[in-house]
């Protein structure tokens, strides 16, 4: 289905912008709802410009390489969605719905785009669904039972190996090696890298340079250094750092999401309860990071997404505010400076930024 009629502002729902170079894309769960946003690039505004409707409530939304489609976890209806962009207004079209497993709280398709790779936190699995096409078709081929609260899942650069972070009592990376002929997870030896105590690995993201890997501590409130040993396919902590300033109750609040910068110099992680973005800089020889702050967020920063090319943009969602906030992040030092504040959907869920 496809909301394709564009309405002025006099109608006063959608606006049509002049131009627009970068579409942001939310996950608004509770309307069952993608809402479309075009950026300007200038000011920093988002206009919504039209929205899509799907049978349930999205959550987990990913680009696939050629910038054509995006896979959605459609999670209260148990389904996969693919859905095809239209390059000149950003609109959505559901092209293609496959089952899942269950309500999936992360998908990741793999660097050949034929499996799309998923984590679903109270079914305690992960999948893979075959991409046919680019459009995910049919039964997962693969699920594999690993324990509770598994909340992520991604692959390594070389698509060899992949890695699921398990908040609450697991409280461990599981490690598993990808079988790209048939769509197999199968655990690695280690089968899991157990985490810091009370840490809660939530979500992960690997630096640009393949050896490091950054987890947001959900739990914990903190971001975990890990050096990945690509030959073997497995992860060892080394450095754990705060997110929260020193005077902020250990026993309130939570982080949710973590990104790298595309040049591999910062970490941003946000905190729930706190509200706030936290920022770090990455020592490129060691890869260690030091704090450089927070930046206040709407209430609930549950997804943001970091949108780079020229000016670096951070679109955050604030779940418990029901709005996205705009900012432009300083390629040097790596500080936030807010430069919007706007009304979406109920219970934004996942932010996607994609450039035209």
């Amino acid at each position: 289905m496809k909301i394709s009629i564009l309405l002025t502002l006099s109608v006063g729902l959608f606006a049509t912008p002049a131009f627009a170079e970068t579409f942001v894309y939310v996950s608004e769960s509770k309307d069952k709802k993608i809402g479309v946003f075009s950026l300007d690039e200038e000011s920093g505004d988002l206009t919504r410009v039209g929205e899509t409707e799907l049978e349930g409530a999205p959550g987990c939304l990913w680009l696939d390489d050629s910038r054509t489609r995006i896979y959605a976890s459609v999670r209260t209806s148990s389904q996969f969605a693919t859905l095809s962009i239209d390059p000149k207004t950003g609109l959505l079209d559901v092209i293609a719905t496959a089952p899942s497993a269950g309500s999936a709280a992360y998908i990741y398709p793999d660097k050949t785009n034929k499996w799309l790779l998923g984590a679903y936190y109270g079914e305690g699995l992960v999948s893979v669904s075959k991409i046919v096409d680019g459009k995910v078709t049919g039964e997962p081929v693969c699920v594999l039972e690993v324990g509770k609260k598994a909340h992520c899942i991604q692959t390594d650069p070389a698509n060899r190996f992949a890695f699921c972070p398990h908040t609450g009592e697991l409280n461990q990376v599981s490690q598993f090696r990808l079988d790209l002929e048939k769509g197999e997870l199968v655990l690695n030896d280690p089968k899991v890298m157990k985490a810091g105590e009370g840490h809660g690995p939530r979500h992960l993201q690997f630096h640009p340079s393949g050896k490091w890997v950054y987890l947001v501590n959900e739990q914990a409130k903190s971001v975990t250094l890990c050096d990945y040993d690509s030959q073997n396919g497995t992860l060892a902590m080394r450095q754990t750092l705060t997110t929260i300033p020193s005077d902020w109750p250990a026993d309130q609040g939570s982080c949710a999401d973590i990104e790298i910068s595309a040049d591999g110099r910062f970490v941003y992680a946000s905190n729930r309860g706190h509200d706030s973005i936290a920022v770090f800089a990455i020592d490129e020889r060691s890869g260690e990071i030091s704090s450089r702050g927070q930046t206040p967020t709407g209430k609930t920063p549950r997804s943001f997404n970091l949108i780079e090319d020229g000016e670096n943009y951070l679109v955050a969602a604030g779940q418990g505010s029901d709005n996205l906030v705009v900012y432009r992040g300083d390629t040097t030092s790596g500080a936030l400076t807010e430069l919007k504040r706007c009304d979406c959907g109920k219970s934004p869920a996942w932010v996607l930024g994609v450039k035209k």
